[in-house]
């Protein structure tokens, strides 16, 4: 019984997620992933617009008595001359427990694994998910070290780095 209870909970949480990040009314919004940070704390991955002008985008959400509410969010443009994209957000003023969030769609099927190295030298995976018709994104949160002037690295299954960006 708890495990069905469970179940119905993330499936409504879900739900009422997607439904907030459609209300942002961004054109043709399409939903790719949905990462719950705790009970009441999640980001929402998602890409919008036309063809020739999409866009990718994260968005913070809160759950309270009433339901999931959107806090923040932010999106960019897709380059599709870049092998990479990439966005940044400071995400502590929203979530106390986290401080940043790096995040971005992979343009090149070849990338399958993106590597962050901070400015102080401490290296990290980051989480790629794959959505949509084997479309990928990937993103990586801390919880305390800052990622601002990071190194972010595409790499291909046997490590030949396909694309490296230093901000």
């Amino acid at each position: 019984m708890g495990f069905y209870f469970i179940n119905v909970a993330l499936k409504d949480d879900v739900q009422e997620i997607e439904k907030v990040v459609n209300s942002l009314n961004q054109p043709l919004t399409n939903l790719a992933h949905i990462e719950l940070l705790d009970n009441n704390k999640a980001i929402a991955f998602y890409e919008w617009g036309h063809t020739n002008q999409q866009y990718f985008g994260s968005a913070l959400l809160k759950k309270n008595l009433f339901g999931w509410k959107f806090v923040s969010g932010s999106s960019g443009q897709l380059t599709y001359e870049n092998k990479l994209d990439w966005g940044f957000s400071n995400i502590a003023p929203y979530f106390s427990d986290y401080t940043d969030l790096l995040k971005g769609k992979i343009l090149n099927p070849s990338i399958e694994k993106v590597r962050v190295e901070t400015k102080s030298g401490n290296e990290y995976t980051a989480n790629i998910v794959e959505y949509y018709n084997g479309e990928k994104f990937w993103f990586f949160i801390t919880d305390g070290e800052e990622l601002l002037d990071s190194t972010i690295t595409g790499l291909s299954s046997d490590g030949e780095i396909i694309e490296e960006i230093t901000r």
